[in-house]
This record gives C-alpha cells, structure tokens and sequence, in this order.
C-alpha cells in the first residue's frame, strides 16, 4: 500500500482534475496528502478547494489560505500575488470553501509502517506564519526548520521546486515541487511507500508519477480569467505569455 502527496496546485482545475483520476486508478494508494496553495494565480481556486473537498484529500495550510482568509502582507512576501487578486480571489469563495479552509491544520503528521511522517506546506515562525525568507535546500537549514519537529520523513513545498535529501541521520526532506505552477501539458505527484517496517533497513520506495492534463483548456481559461496581474505571474508560473499565447502553444 502506498501514499500519494502533491500540492501547489494553484487554481489548475485541469491539473488537479487529472491527478485525482490517476490517483483513483492506483489500488496501492490507500491516503492522500496535499500540501497546500489549491488557490490563487489559476483561474479556479474555489473548483480546486471544492474538488479537495468533495474527494477527502487530507490537506494542510498553504500561505495562500493564509492570506485569503486574512489578507497580511507579513504571511509571505515571497509571492506574485498582489492585494487585488488576493481581493478577487477571495470573491470566489462562498462561506463553505472558508469553513474547508478554516479547518485545514499548518501540519499533519503521521505513522506509517513504523516511520513518523510530516505533511506541511513550509516552515513556520512563532505566530503560525509562513515564514517570508525562502530556506537553503540544506542539511544545517532543514535542521534548523525542522528537527524539532522529530519526524523521519518530512514532505513539503511552497518553493515549486523538487528536491530530495536524505542526512547522515537517515532524516528525508522532500520539497514536493508545484503540481499546478507547471508549463507544460504534464503535471505530476509524489508516491511513496515504505518497503518493510521503517527503522529495520529504512528502505522505502519514492516516485515522481507525471499524469498529462488538458493544458489547452487550461491555457484558454488563464486568457480570458479576470486575474489581476497575471501578466506579470503567468509567464512565471505558467509559461503562458499573453501576447503571443496561442503561438506559444502551438510551436
């Protein structure tokens, strides 16, 4: 049995809805764990909390949830995500999608065959916060963040990017990477399971799984959303350059 994490997702309904349904398909996985930010820069935050919801993904508290809740330009500066789409965003949302994200916890954590496991969208300060400076991929920094947190194997993301360390003391740190910030037609998932008890021959199985998504359709709706400043985060996250976006995805 196995389980499958991913997260980032960031209003990539079409990204979201394949992943999902390739997850569905897998016998082996019996749990589902997302990371946070379903919201903000896509053009269907609130189709992703819902699509969340609807299929009881265990979900945890990403910065965006932070801030869409309680717009505080202190949860994070390391973002595109200016007052006015935070603004529009949040007018998506309907009383329902607040209380899902009211409920969402900044961690899970869990024993599976033995090894302790957290599940958290990144780093916290001392009020909750997401911390707003972005951490070295390193064992003196991920110690620093999260040793305290006395787990053997610790998943989370924020930072789009995908990395694996595993320490001297057999503590594994993966940065999931972003499932919805992708610029191609391929969006993707971690699966992970644990080969025999953990602590006997800490052996465990890890794979990237792609799953191709409708990125035309996604690409459609970016154009004609009302996302203020997307011209300036669409390129980055997306790849998607409005001037010439159908040529883009064409060539």
């Amino acid at each position: 049995m196995a389980i499958a994490v991913f997260g980032d997702i960031h209003g990539n309904l079409e990204a979201l809805e394949a992943i999902l349904k390739d997850i569905k398909r897998n016998r082996k996985i019996t749990d589902v764990y997302y990371l946070g930010d379903a919201i903000v820069f896509g053009p269907d935050s609130a189709a992703c909390l819902r699509l969340l919801r609807k299929h009881n993904v265990k979900c945890v508290l990403g910065n965006h949830e932070q801030r869409i809740t309680k717009y505080d330009e202190s949860a994070t500066a390391q973002t595109y995500a200016n007052k006015e789409l935070i603004e529009t965003t949040f007018a998506t949302l309907d009383r329902e999608d607040l209380a899902f994200i009211a409920q969402m916890p900044l961690e899970i954590k869990i024993n599976y065959k033995g090894a302790k496991i957290l599940f958290t969208h990144y780093c916290h300060d001392e009020n909750d916060k997401v911390l707003d400076t972005q951490i070295e991929f390193t064992e003196k920094e991920l110690h620093k963040y999260f040793k305290n947190k006395k787990c053997d194997v610790i998943f989370f993301g924020h930072l789009h990017k995908r990395k694996i360390l595993i320490d001297e003391e057999k503590h594994s740190y993966i940065l999931q990477g972003s499932s919805g910030c992708v610029k191609g037609d391929k969006t993707f998932y971690t699966l992970f399971d644990i080969i025999d008890n953990y602590g006997v021959d800490d052996n465990f199985n890890i794979y990237r799984v792609d799953v191709k998504y409708n990125r035309k359709k996604f690409v459609n709706k970016m154009q004609t959303a009302n996302l203020p400043g997307k011209e300036v985060f669409a390129p980055f996250c997306f790849g998607i350059s409005f001037d010439n976006a159908e040529k883009k995805e064409n060539a």
